[in-house]
Parts: structure tokens; C-alpha cells; sequence
């Protein structure tokens, strides 16, 4: 059986493959134009690297009236979410605040900082999770530069000393000597 498009369908269609940013998406609608230009399912899927049946079920939703609307991926369904909520809720006002109030030495926020004063909150998050919230919410934060100028004239010394502690340091926190 022939697949006919209307002229109105097809403009309709490769706009929603020129615009898509899903590949499965995009080989949807590559996969209706094809089988359109005369193309069999074999070709197709053999082309777009997939198997035939793909091809037969996106042709038949978007026949039975599910156009490019059938195409599109629909939201996955499964158990809402109950932390990132609660997270997105907690994550700007914790940001208003000084991490020193929360008993943090630092002066400035970092993710594993704001993981942790959301676990004292009662909402257990990763630092992934905490990461993608702060970038959802439009929330910048800097990475603490970790250089300190001093005109100290024993400073260089100083620096040695810290850096050789540094190194030994999980030694001696094994040893139960910290």
C-alpha cells in the first residue's frame, strides 16, 4: 500500500524533522518521509538502523490521526518525583544565607556544601541532582580559588608545610592520630 502525504502534511513534517532535537524524533519523521517517497520498509529500516516493526507502528500512529503530534516523545511515565521538589523548594533560600550560619567554614557555597545542609533539611540529594537543580533554578555559583597571596617573608615555607600535611594528612587520619 502506498503512504500519501498531502502537500500540507509533508511541509508539516519536515519542519518538525528540521526543528526536533531528538534523534529518535528525527528518525520518526525520516522514517514517514521516506516510506512517502516510495521507499520500502526494509530500506528504511535498514537506513535508519532500526527494525522494520518501528517502522510499521510510527506509520500506523501517525496514520490513525496521531499526525506529527503521534511522532513527538511523550513524557515517561512512572513514580513522581518527591525529593527534587522538596530540593528546589530548599535550594534558594539555603542560598540567601552564609554557608558559615549552617557551620561551614567556607564563604561561599559548594554543591557538596549545599548536598549536605539539604540532607540536615531532611532531603537526601546527590551532588548530581543538587548540580542540575542549581542550573534549572538559574542559581551561579563559583568555585572557590584555592590561591592565597601573602607578603609574608616566610610564606613559601609556610606553603610547604601545608602542602606536606595535605599529603600526610590521610595517613594520619588512619591511624587515628587526627
Amino acid at each position: 500500500m502506498k503512504f500519501k502525504l498531502t502537500r500540507k502534511e509533508r511541509r508539516h513534517l519536515e519542519r518538525f524533522i528540521r526543528e526536533t532535537k531528538d534523534k529518535l524524533e528525527y528518525a520518526r519523521g525520516t522514517a514517514i518521509l521516506m516510506r512517502w517517497r516510495g521507499k520500502k520498509v526494509k530500506d528504511v529500516a535498514k537506513e535508519l538502523n532500526i527494525c522494520e516493526g518501528a517502522v510499521f507502528k510510527w506509520e500506523r500512529v501517525y496514520r490513525k490521526g496521531g499526525g506529527v503530534d503521534g511522532l513527538s516523545r511523550k513524557k515517561a511515565s512512572g513514580r513522581p518525583a518527591y525529593k527534587r521538589p522538596a530540593a528546589r523548594k530548599l535550594i534558594p533560600e539555603l542560598m540567601k544565607n552564609d554557608p558559615q550560619t549552617y557551620g561551614y567554614l567556607k564563604g561561599r557555597w559548594v554543591i557538596r556544601d549545599i548536598s549536605r545542609a539539604l540532607k540536615e533539611e531532611g532531603v537526601e540529594i546527590s551532588t548530581t541532582q543538587v548540580h542540575g537543580l542549581l542550573g534549572e533554578l538559574g542559581l551561579s555559583y563559583k568555585r572557590p580559588k584555592l590561591d592565597v597571596k601573602s607578603d609574608d617573608p616566610s610564606y613559601a615555607r609556610k606553603a610547604r608545610e601545608v602542602r606536606h600535611y595535605k599529603q600526610i594528612a590521610p595517613a594520619l587520619q588512619k591511624r587515628g592520630s587526627l
